[in-house]
């Protein structure tokens, strides 16, 4: 009997071609690849169904990459019947990310047919030239096309933004913020640019062509992004996620909760029942791992300091904080007299109730320096 619910996180590897800050674990397209790799994350879904599935109620899926909207409909609706077939599924939340230029109207519909909720869609900007400037493959036009597509069809629809891009600026965050409220948008995801050494970025930053944001000029944009998603009804549930009429993002608060997941494809990682591990992050290495019946590399268990400074680390990046009650029933602490010193360290940065502990809205900035004192 199932009595514990479960997050499925989907990795597809392939992009069309890589953006220049790009670090994660993706491969250009190719066809040939495209369907192996299908065929393998489908024997590792069937692999992992007959471990969790009695004791498991799939209740979130994500489909994450890379780009899997360039899997066609035949390979999603493979990769979702694989899914069906082998988990009791309750279904409230099914995600798939999407670059703005990989969908169409038929792709969209096929999308609905196999179950798809939310689509989230890696937009960044609604400037060109700060797009053409990444390396993206889609203009502003086609993101406005495919939101607005999206939602006609029905679906919930999410936008990434990225804040301390060089050469943008103010009007580049506000403009984007209000377009996205002009087509409807009821989720944004407000990431801060990292430059992550081995990327094309990197290299130009280095070679002088493109001036990096300083940390202060990095935070200034996005103290003000947060103001103009305030203006328009946008609420911060997380310090990276604002939403409006409470279409937050129910697989990723699974992982800020610390709940269960499981992770499929290349390169994902899994957390269950207190052991964490990732796969494989290469084809060759994924593919033998599964003809060999396993698929979990660096395997960990996490003990039960480590699952309680992960805890309160991950909580207090929510609005809601830690939750006190939950703390105690997990750990069998009260926390506010276990971590007082720390509390009275950061009293003024606190919000304090019968209930929870979190850190004012108006400090997220310091959430790092902060959340070290406790862990």
């Amino acid at each position: 009997m199932q009595n514990k619910s479960l997050g499925i996180y989907i990795h597809i590897p392939f992009c069309k071609s890589r953006c220049i800050y790009c670090d994660f674990i993706s491969s250009v397209d190719d066809c040939a690849q495209r369907d192996k790799y299908v065929e393998y994350l489908c024997k590792q879904i069937k692999m992992a169904s007959k471990e969790y599935a009695q004791d498991y109620l799939v209740d979130t899926i994500y489909l994450g990459g890379g780009t899997p909207t360039l899997l066609d409909a035949e390979q999603l609706k493979m990769i979702c019947a694989e899914i069906s077939n082998g988990f009791t599924c309750n279904i409230k939340e099914f995600s798939i990310e999407a670059n703005p230029c990989t969908v169409d109207k038929a792709k969209l519909i096929a999308l609905k047919e196999i179950g798809v909720t939310r689509l989230s869609f890696g937009v960044q900007s609604f400037n060109d030239d700060l797009l053409n400037m990444l390396g993206r493959r889609h203009n502003a036009k086609q993101a406005e096309y495919a939101v607005t597509l999206a939602k006609e069809l029905g679906f919930e629809v999410s936008v990434d933004a990225m804040i301390g891009l060089p050469n943008q600026t103010k009007s580049d965050v506000k403009y984007f913020i209000d377009r996205a409220e002009k087509l409807g948008v009821e989720h944004i995801s407000v990431y801060m640019l990292s430059v992550e050494d081995g990327t094309k970025l990197k290299n130009l930053i280095e070679q002088g062509k493109l001036i990096a944001k300083s940390d202060d000029e990095l935070a200034q944009l996005y103290e003000y992004a947060c103001r103009c998603l305030e203006k328009y009804n946008f609420h911060r549930y997380e310090i990276s996620n604002f939403c409006k009429n409470k279409k937050l993002s129910y697989h990723n608060l699974r992982y800020w909760q610390c709940l269960d997941y499981l992770g499929l494809g290349m390169g994902a990682h899994s957390l269950i029942d207190g052991e964490r591990w990732r796969n494989a992050e290469n084809f060759e290495e994924y593919y033998t791992g599964i003809d060999e019946g396993k698929y979990r590399y660096d395997l960990q268990k996490l003990s039960k300091e480590d699952m309680e400074s992960e805890y309160i680390m991950l909580s207090l990046r929510l609005e809601n904080g830690v939750d006190m009650a939950e703390f105690s029933q997990r750990f069998g602490y009260d926390f506010l007299n276990k971590y007082s010193q720390a509390i009275k360290e950061n009293k003024n940065y606190l919000e304090i109730t019968d209930n929870k502990v979190s850190i004012k809205y108006e400090y997220l900035q310091l959430m790092n320096g902060i959340i070290a004192d406790f862990i």
